[in-house]
């Protein structure tokens, strides 16, 4: 069988880029990574900053993948060609509900080729049950998860620290908490006994196929995604202006763009609303991807946001002419 791990977090709390940091680790372990990447609306920004440390990388855009795209993830994993030394890494959108996802992972046949999911619980030890109306969502994605990584460390004092992974350990108190290396040698370690666990048994007692019910998705998805072309050769200060105008509701918002000046490379950008935390990225590769702009959160209006951006735009012509 192949080993399955499956990450979970809520939004902006550093899945992918604990993911792509992980993967050279495990590349240098000798496994061959592969990764679903499931996100709102458009899952190939993430999945062109991991796509040369993995063998492969597969967006699904869209809604969770333990409910509204779940056929999509079957779909995926049983068309995966797999090895001896293949790790099937599945990140979950922001708001995915850890449970339904793991219980379909481990009831349904279509998974009979991989591993009991491990899950793996990013936490963001800055915003930490400070989000409000979320505080209960981002406390449920922890209840199933096998491994607890503590993310966003710097700048948080010890008591921070303490009481954050105190926390957490309460709500679960079996998650090993682990760091990118002790993760990657978990895996690889895995990944050389998974060959040899006996098949799955996932039936039911009374032989029938189980079913899954979706109507306590505890989610509720209210929330929503937008996206919007960017144009070419976009401002640095313009981008950074506009991000740090974004509505209150918007909890992350990333995109792709060709930044002004660049010759050859591309920016992938990260806004995270609770700080206004802007982090930009370059790379050389040339993405699949148009430059496009995407944000998430509760009850968002794309018109109200694209026009934001159109007028700010339209105001800063006159100065870059």
């Amino acid at each position: 069988m192949t080993p399955l791990i499956v990450f979970v977090g809520f939004l902006g709390s550093g899945k992918t880029t604990f993911l792509r940091e992980l993967l050279p680790n495990l590349s240098a372990a000798g496994v061959e990574p592969q990764v679903i990447l499931n996100d709102y609306q458009n899952a190939g920004v993430d999945s062109f900053t991991l796509q040369e440390h993995a063998e492969s990388v597969i967006p699904i855009s869209g809604s969770c993948v333990c409910c509204g795209s779940r056929e999509e993830m079957f779909d995926t994993l049983a068309a995966a060609e797999l090895n001896p030394k293949t790790v099937m890494l599945m990140e979950a959108n922001g708001t995915a509900d850890a449970a339904q996802l793991i219980d379909l992972l481990t009831c349904d046949l279509r998974a009979v080729r991989y591993t009991l999911p491990w899950q793996l619980s990013v936490i963001d030890a800055k915003r930490w049950q400070r989000r409000d109306e979320h505080n209960k969502l981002e406390a449920h994605q922890l209840i199933t998860a096998t491994h607890f990584y503590l993310s966003h460390t710097e700048k948080q004092d010890s008591k921070r620290v303490s009481e954050v992974m105190a926390s957490a350990s309460h709500l679960n108190p079996k998650a090993r908490w682990v760091s990118r290396k002790t993760f990657a040698s978990e895996v690889a370690q895995l990944s050389t006994e998974a060959p040899n666990l006996p098949p799955r048994a996932l039936r039911s007692s009374d032989g029938h196929d189980h079913d899954h019910d979706h109507g306590d998705h505890v989610t509720t998805h209210h929330f929503a995604s937008i996206e919007f072309s960017l144009p070419d050769g976009l401002e640095k200060s313009l981008l950074e202006t506009f991000l740090r105008s974004l509505p209150v509701g918007v909890i992350r918002a990333k995109g792709l763009v060709r930044l002004a000046g660049q010759e050859g490379e591309y920016t992938v950008f990260d806004y995270l609303g609770a700080d206004q935390n802007i982090n930009l990225r370059s790379y050389a590769a040339r993405p699949h991807l148009a430059p496009l702009f995407l944000a998430i959160g509760p009850h968002l209006s794309q018109q109200d946001i694209q026009n934001s951006f159109t007028n700010l735009l339209k105001n800063a012509l006159p100065s870059t002419q």
